[in-house]
């Protein structure tokens, strides 16, 4: 199982909206870069539309983790709880992260083991507007006698290509670590002490060591261990995925990423859909082709430019996978080596697929 990093590009439409400005002009997120006035779409906000996408693609593997207040008086937070939730009940903790506050002001993070760059305009933003009024509902309010105006409102738009980055770090995703008080174990049910968290369906399997389970009706299956170590007068607690687990995780975040995202802003319907997407395993989990991918305009189709200083990137550790639709163009003629031939052998080159004919062999064998 390796680290994988993806560059898309795909065409945006004001996909993430800012403050009001000058009372009722609803503004977009923009930067400066170059002297030049660019939108962009934050990580918090693609990070929404990655899990929105996933929870409307695969209901069975995720689901929202529940959430908490924290804090005392008007300086309470809304976090997402690990006491009803942690990596083997909750894909989206283990994926995207969580800072929880304990007692005594410290708190247990997790550093976010899918990476998000911002997703950058590549095309300056040029002032749009877009003037609405509410004439249906005045109408409708006029006929019924009711004496009504319209309300105008103004919305910054802007239609452009994006660039975004997704890095997957397949050594964190799957595995989480506390520094915890220490644990009591029933034979039933363990206890995190100082936390008031408790795992059921759990089997010792060994000095300091558990496998935690989920019964699916009649049937038990294994979620991944629990492991303990001595730090001092504390323990080092390691929660370890399920193998199997975790690359269908992983697999079905990178089906999302090449498919496209839902993405709802605005009161408008729009899917972030890869016009150009790059994809490598890396032996360093970083977004590497980030800075060389970029777009060349011209009359003709938008060319994509950089892919000769990708592949002279040391960190890539096999082939790379590449898609280019119809609406743009790339010279990929001297990679052709060093280009997976599909998706799916991408997939199985990763180890997040199985070859076809492979379980059946496993099982042959066995």
């Amino acid at each position: 199982m390796k680290s994988i990093t993806l560059t898309v590009i795909f065409e945006g439409h004001a996909l993430n909206r800012d403050e009001k400005i000058a009372g009722n002009i609803l503004s977009i997120k923009k930067l400066t870069y170059l002297s030049k006035e660019l939108s962009y779409i934050s990580r918090p906000a693609m990070r929404h539309y990655l899990f929105n996408t996933l929870l409307k693609a695969y209901p069975d593997s995720w689901k929202e983790a529940g959430v908490v207040l924290q804090g005392s008086g008007d300086k309470k937070v809304v976090q997402l709880d690990i006491i009803k939730d942690d990596i083997f009940t909750s894909a989206e903790l283990d994926a995207f992260g969580y800072m929880y506050t304990v007692s005594g002001g410290s708190s247990i993070t997790r550093k976010a083991p899918v990476g998000i760059t911002k997703a950058v305009s590549l095309i300056p933003y040029n002032n749009d507007m877009q003037f609405n009024a509410n004439h249906d509902l005045v109408k409708r309010a006029l006929v019924q006698g009711i004496n009504a105006t319209p309300d105008p409102n103004q919305r910054e738009e802007h239609m452009s290509f994006f660039k975004v980055s997704f890095t997957i770090d397949a050594k964190f995703l799957g595995q989480d670590v506390w520094v915890v008080e220490g644990y009591d174990y029933s034979g039933q049910s363990l206890i995190i002490k100082g936390l008031q968290k408790s795992f059921e369906y759990i089997e010792e399997v060994g000095k300091d060591e558990f496998i935690i389970y989920k019964i699916q009706g009649t049937a038990k299956l294994e979620l991944g261990r629990i492991s303990f170590y001595p730090v001092g007068k504390k323990y080092k607690m390691v929660m370890t995925l399920d193998k199997e687990i975790k690359k269908e995780r992983i697999r079905q975040i990178l089906e999302a990423i090449k498919d496209g995202l839902v993405a709802h802003s605005g009161g408008e319907d729009n899917t972030i859909i890869p016009l150009f997407l790059i994809a490598a395993p890396v032996k360093v989990p970083s977004p590497v082709f980030h800075p060389y991918i970029h777009l060349e305009l011209g009359e003709d189709k938008p060319k994509v430019i950089g892919l000769s200083d990708c592949f002279r990137n040391s960190w890539l550790e096999d082939k790379v996978y590449v898609y280019v639709s119809e609406r743009f163009k790339a010279c990929l003629e001297p990679y052709k080596e060093k280009v997976y031939a599909s998706w799916e052998d991408f997939l199985i080159g990763c180890g997040f697929l199985k070859k076809e004919g492979e379980e059946e062999n496993a099982s042959a064998s066995s």
